[in-house]
């Protein structure tokens, strides 16, 4: 089945400035919209830094509006060479910003956040052009899905088209995220296969298996998508068939190989 990945869950209304924007919007921009940061892109909407509030006080002194809704004041510290009325972005942005593509799984992106201390993620594709953000909040949209939604994917995708069992012969019931199978298979492959499959739907918390079979068919077998035989697979069973028809052919010519080498002796003894 599918995994959720990060575009499934991430915002695409993200505030960016180009790389010639005036600090002065750009603190604007922070204290307008609440936010901590403003990714920098250039011409190409490609992510080329970001500007955030540590960058603008290690450079500028801000001074925050009073609660009488005065106008932000923005004063040069005094051992600093910038120039606040003429800076831009990109001279106060901090470079090589943390991003992640948006095929990315939500487990990946966790463990950058973790990993890197961070808790949102600038989300780009391929050619690093900026599509959205994710947050710690966002990856967990997944465990969000309403019961229903869950049932119709195992239903639907896991029970009808994959594993093509046939209608009525497993039901799926779903509770907080906690999925139970009931019902009968002709063969423990497909019971397996059945529950592996419904534990990798989002959203799923954990699979109860009250699942029956008639035959035991594992074996030394793997149960995976790709080797899993549908129930009513015409084919089932053909090779072993084969098989054993190609043995008991190769049997009974080495038999009659024999028959005819033991007449040829005797007839040759005989002379």
């Amino acid at each position: 089945m599918p995994q959720w990945q990060v575009r499934n869950v991430m915002s695409t209304d993200v505030i960016t400035a180009p790389a010639d924007t005036p600090i002065v919007q750009i603190v604007d921009m922070l204290i307008e919209f609440q936010i901590s940061g403003v990714p920098i892109v250039n011409e190409f909407d490609v992510v080329i830094g970001v500007v955030s509030w540590t960058d603008l006080h290690a450079k500028l002194e801000i001074v925050r509006p009073d609660r009488a809704g005065g106008r932000t004041r923005i004063r040069r510290r005094r051992r600093t060479r910038l120039r606040w009325s003429s800076a831009t972005a990109v001279e106060v942005m901090s470079g090589s910003p943390l991003t992640i593509e948006s095929d990315a799984s939500l487990s990946a992106a966790g463990r950058l956040m973790h990993r890197r201390g961070v808790g949102r993620l600038l989300v780009v594709d391929r050619a690093g052009r900026l599509m959205g953000i994710v947050t710690r909040r966002d990856l967990l949209k997944v465990h969000g899905r309403l019961d229903a939604v869950i049932r119709d994917d195992v239903m639907q995708d896991v029970l009808r088209r994959t594993l093509m069992i046939e209608p009525g012969s497993v039901q799926a019931s779903v509770d907080d995220g906690e999925v139970t199978l009931t019902g009968h298979t002709r063969h423990k492959t497909t019971a397996l296969a059945a529950v592996g499959l419904t534990e990798a739907v989002a959203g799923v918390t954990g699979v109860v298996n009250h699942l029956t079979f008639e035959t035991d068919d594992t074996g030394d077998a793997v149960v995976t998508a790709a080797n899993h035989r549908p129930d009513h697979d015409p084919m089932h069973g053909f090779w072993n068939a084969a098989r054993h028809y190609r043995q008991t052919a190769d049997a009974t010519n080495n038999h009659s190989l024999a028959v005819h080498a033991e007449q040829v002796t005797r007839t040759d003894a005989a002379r």
